[in-house]
């Protein structure tokens, strides 16, 4: 074969590796259908092609606290930029010494690991970077900060939402982009606590929240702090697409995502466990908001509610319920709707800062829509022929 054959019979894969470099990759692994069936379900694998996250998004967890030691969770923890790790003072006087990654509202120290497993998984569920390939998290590139605010029993009393008030404070203080709380109660919280709810909100953070599971208050109402219109309150749906069986529903629930026989990570425990709840349905869509804000940072949190509300999947009756909120969530849709209507084609590369009007990532940034695949294809084919037609007429000669 002469040397213009081969160079002929090469334009075809040079091609495909030049266009190749244009399709976004996940980071991290892929997601097991069998046991993270939830992730499926809400279009995980599609939303992925727009983005894992951005590092610089943080997710405060409210809960029972966070293992970091864990392989699926060592990368994600939020790191204070203005605190000296070890050196006891508060450098950044916020009044927390040696606050790294966030703080026991519980113990009132520096340490935030668990006493119970709820917040691991809860994290898990977020964002779990499937290092050991055991589960991983919707949006694996962000970062967690843990506060510590239930006991060793995943409880807390009525003396307690002084440091619940604190926790959501600090959260706040300390620029949190979105605030998870899997925690339900019954009865209306003291107004201080509603205040720390409503300064966070005011400043532009979403808050996600939980319906309910029965029997704690009743089935028929969404509990707080989900009840508070600031809140998005998530309630549970099953693997039928059904409203699940211990999901407490109400007017004031948003939007519902998976929470039945769902899997994510236990503190010291390298096998995948299984937990059910709306606990572990809300945490999908912190994560999903997680990753709206990855690709544009600048997007209000009405536009934000706006955006889950129009591409979720309806289910029930027509239009918003008190059982599916406006439906189910539809994490692919949504990031599509990002990009398409509010980035103009535009994805943020991640590497660098969060996009905004200004940023530098506006400009490294790939135009992508949906028929980006056909269009490679396409001009592969179109390649192939051409060099068929060409390779004949050599051979001709």
């Amino acid at each position: 074969m002469s040397s213009a054959h081969r160079l002929l019979l090469w334009y075809p894969i040079i091609i495909c590796l030049l266009l190749g470099a244009m399709i976004p990759r996940n980071t991290f692994g892929s997601i097991n259908p069998t046991i993270q069936w939830n992730l499926i379900e809400v279009g995980t694998e599609k939303a992925w092609n727009y983005t894992q996250g951005n590092p610089n998004i943080v997710v405060a967890v409210i809960d029972s606290g966070i293992d970091f030691t864990h392989q699926d969770l060592e990368n994600q923890s939020w790191s204070n930029p203005n605190e000296i790790p070890g050196n006891g003072k508060d450098d950044d006087n916020n009044g927390y010494v040696d606050d790294i990654v966030g703080w026991d509202f519980r113990d009132n120290d520096n340490d935030p690991s668990p006493g119970h497993e709820h917040g691991t998984f809860v994290a898990g569920l977020i964002a779990a970077d499937d290092d050991n390939q055991i589960s991983v998290g919707i949006a694996p590139n962000i970062q967690l900060m843990s506060l510590r605010f239930l006991d060793d029993l995943n409880r807390f009393g009525g003396d307690d939402w002084d440091i619940f008030e604190e926790a959501i404070r600090y959260a706040t203080q300390n620029e949190a982009d979105i605030i998870h709380m899997s925690i339900q109660a019954c009865g209306v919280p003291p107004n201080p606590f509603y205040e720390a709810i409503k300064d966070a909100y005011d400043l532009g953070i979403p808050i996600v929240s939980v319906t309910g599971n029965i029997p704690a208050c009743g089935k028929t109402s969404v509990h707080y702090p989900g009840n508070y219109s600031e809140v998005i309150a998530v309630s549970a749906t099953n693997q039928t697409r059904g409203i699940a069986t211990f999901s407490c529903y109400g007017e004031q629930n948003e939007i519902c995502a998976p929470g039945d026989k769902v899997s994510s990570i236990y503190p010291d425990t390298w096998t995948p466990q299984t937990g059910s709840g709306t606990s572990f349905s809300a945490p999908l869509v912190s994560g999903a908001i997680a990753l709206i804000l990855s690709l544009n940072d600048t997007l209000s949190i009405e536009t934000i509610r706006s955006i889950l509300h129009e591409t979720s999947t309806d289910l029930g009756a027509s239009g918003k319920d008190p059982f599916f909120g406006y439906g189910l969530l539809n994490v692919s849709a949504a990031l599509e709707k990002v990009v398409i209507e509010y980035n103009n084609g535009r994805i943020p590369n991640v590497s660098n800062e969060t996009m905004s009007s200004t940023s530098s990532a506006t400009t490294t940034s790939s135009t992508v829509n949906g028929s980006t695949l056909n269009i490679i294809i396409g001009i592969l084919t179109l390649t192939i022929l051409f060099q068929k037609r060409k390779l004949k007429k050599l051979r001709k000669r």
